[in-house]
């Protein structure tokens, strides 16, 4: 029976289509690809402009298509027009994405159509990076640590009035340092989404954007994943400080959560399970008194996974360094992000991103790490 991959989507949120095409567009149009050639069906205000840009094998007209549907019915949906094109190049079979919709599944059901969930991601080679991704995410990332050096030097800059951070004559917060970062990226091509800054009690939950004034001698982490505008590649990078003197307790788990990041990175490379990394960073952290665990209602310790790989999308599903047993491949590109968190200390996380290799690893880009900023 004749297969097709079918999608049906808006390029600019769905990753798996935009790798296909290489297309971006804010409506949804009907991709396909059938006996080993790219298929995009576009209306007639993006036909012309998806002969130029996409990279398939052919761009059909859907004009065309409603044309002939409207031989048999006067208002044909937009099933009947995937129905006839699909009938026309003689497919039976439907391969869809697993977040495809219920009513498209159902709709082509109806019409007579064998239709399977893909893989995720929908397509495999996604896992593996080319040359050219690996150049996209590298750049990214350099543009994440200019970020990252650009806080770094606000921090600074900053003076310690009390118990509040004061830049250029105001209190600093993280909420006027996302806006620093998010300016400073947009000038750079870049969207960042969800940026962390945070401090104190918010540190200590990792996905905590961050609240309110930043506070001398505490623990400030700053996370920042954005993607480029022109490329659609992302960057990730996490570094903590603290603007002041550190205390001993922060210290100590700062130093520890760096053992252990570099403990990861040396046990990077292809083959591996990404549960064996995650165990061995967990063991250590315990064994230096940092122990993970149910304290007082909430979790302390290191709760997160060490990893997550990164590309089109800043979490690639399901390529994981975490309790899960993926096997990490040549090509892959994961982020190394162990961290501690402990209410009475604050959060530490340190995060870069590595390309897989046979025998270990190479990090993307860098910055320093280093906790106290005096």
């Amino acid at each position: 029976m004749a297969k097709a991959h079918f999608i049906y989507d808006t390029s600019n949120k769905n990753a798996d289509l935009y790798y296909a095409t290489k297309f971006m567009a804010g409506d949804p149009f009907i991709f396909f690809q059938f006996k080993g050639k790219k298929y995009m069906v576009m209306n007639d205000l993006e036909v012309d402009r998806a002969k130029k840009e996409a990279k398939v094998d052919h761009v059909l007209s859907l004009t065309h298509f409603r044309k002939i549907a409207e031989k048999r019915s006067s208002y044909p949906s937009k099933y009947d027009l995937m129905h006839e094109i699909f009938q026309d190049l003689g497919v039976k079979h439907l391969i869809m994405p697993q977040e495809s919709s219920f009513l498209l599944v159902d709709e082509m059901r109806q019409r007579g159509y064998l239709v399977e969930a893909g893989p995720a991601p929908f397509f495999q080679e996604r896992y593996q990076k080319t040359k050219e991704e690996r150049k996209y995410i590298e750049q990214s990332q350099k543009v994440v640590f200019s970020t990252i050096r650009m806080v770094r030097d606000v921090l600074q800059k900053s003076r310690i009035k009390g118990n509040r951070l004061v830049y250029k004559g105001k209190a600093l917060s993280s909420e006027a340092v996302r806006s620093m970062i998010d300016v400073y990226l947009m000038e750079k091509g870049f969207i960042a989404q969800e940026t962390i800054v945070s401090c104190g009690k918010d540190s200590v939950d990792p996905h905590s954007v961050g609240h309110g004034l930043l506070k001398p001698h505490s623990s400030i982490i700053v996370d920042i994943f954005p993607k480029s505008g022109k490329t659609q590649y992302y960057g990730d990078a996490t570094r903590t400080f603290c603007r002041g003197k550190a205390p001993d307790g922060l210290k100590r788990m700062y130093a520890t959560v760096k053992k252990g990041q570099e403990m990861g990175l040396g046990m990077v490379k292809a083959g591996i399970s990404g549960k064996k990394i995650h165990d061995a960073i967990t063991t250590f952290f315990t064994n230096q008194g940092f122990p993970t665990r149910e304290q007082k209602g909430r979790m302390v310790g290191f709760f997160h996974g060490t990893g997550h790989s990164i590309g089109l999308e800043v979490h690639e599903e399901p390529a994981r360094i975490n309790k899960s047993d993926y096997r990490l491949r040549a090509g892959n590109v994961f982020s190394v992000e162990p961290g501690l968190y402990y209410p009475a200390i604050g959060g530490v996380r340190i995060e870069d991103l590595v390309y897989i290799t046979k025998g270990g690893c190479e990090i993307l880009s860098g910055y320093p790490k280093k906790l106290e900023i005096i």
